[in-house]
């Protein structure tokens, strides 16, 4: 129940903060979207990866790249919102983008299935896509309110986008045959996150100067992830 609970509660709060940061919500998704890149990445190494790997079976390395382009294409469809891209500038006057929404659906599903298959302890990889949907919630929330003025239209899409991942949980509860591909699925889940976290990090660092901020606040994701994954 806290997984469904928690999963909620972070498209709830990105909706809040696009409501009430106003100007300030650039700085301050940019640091989250840091932040979560930093964490995904490091959550892979540090938990995903040793896990995945754990049956020495390199056939799983074309599940993991498999991951990476299925993202590929996905974002063809949400045009980058996982990492930060609203571009809400190309659908002005053409409504919610169906798109975006399907894409960013099949995002959220395909990344969120291995926690419902209770075969180890799955709380590193929860919290980090809890960390995760975050700023995307506040992007698309962000984007569908410059799309349309219709709160309740706002809402119907942010509400289908925020039961994507618990829907995801109960499949995964509720089909025990796909425990036998638990190692796949997550080594799936793995590529979506190196494709995200990596895209994440490269185009915050664009100018290729340092920046102490975004540095410190790259490492804190990491030490985070490393203390959140260590047993």
């Amino acid at each position: 129940m806290i997984s469904y609970i928690a999963l909620i509660a972070s498209v709830v709060v990105g909706c809040i903060i696009a409501l009430t940061l106003g100007k300030h919500k650039a700085i301050t998704l940019k640091f989250v979207l840091v932040f979560s890149g930093a964490y995904l990445l490091s959550l892979g190494v540090f938990h995903l990866l040793p896990e995945i790997y754990h049956g020495h079976d390199h056939h799983i390395g074309l599940w993991v790249m498999g991951g990476f382009f299925i993202q590929l294409v996905l974002e063809v469809f949400s045009k980058g919102v996982e990492h930060g891209h609203g571009h809400s500038e190309h659908f002005k006057g053409k409504g919610v983008p169906m798109g975006v929404m399907l894409g960013l659906f099949a995002h959220a599903f395909i990344e969120s299935l291995p926690i419902g298959l209770h075969q180890h302890d799955n709380s590193s990889l929860l919290w980090g896509i809890v960390i995760h949907k975050l700023p995307v919630s506040v992007i698309l929330f962000s984007m569908l309110m410059e799309l349309t003025a219709n709160r309740l239209k706002q809402f119907f899409w942010m509400a289908l986008f925020a039961a994507i991942a618990p829907l995801a949980l109960a499949v995964g509860a509720f089909f025990p045959v796909l425990t036998e591909y638990y190692r796949e699925l997550t080594a799936l889940t793995m590529g979506v996150f190196l494709h995200i976290s990596t895209t994440i990090l490269f185009e915050s660092s664009q100018s290729h100067r340092f920046n102490f901020i975004k540095f410190f606040v790259t490492l804190l994701g990491v030490v985070i992830a490393w203390f959140g994954s260590a047993h």
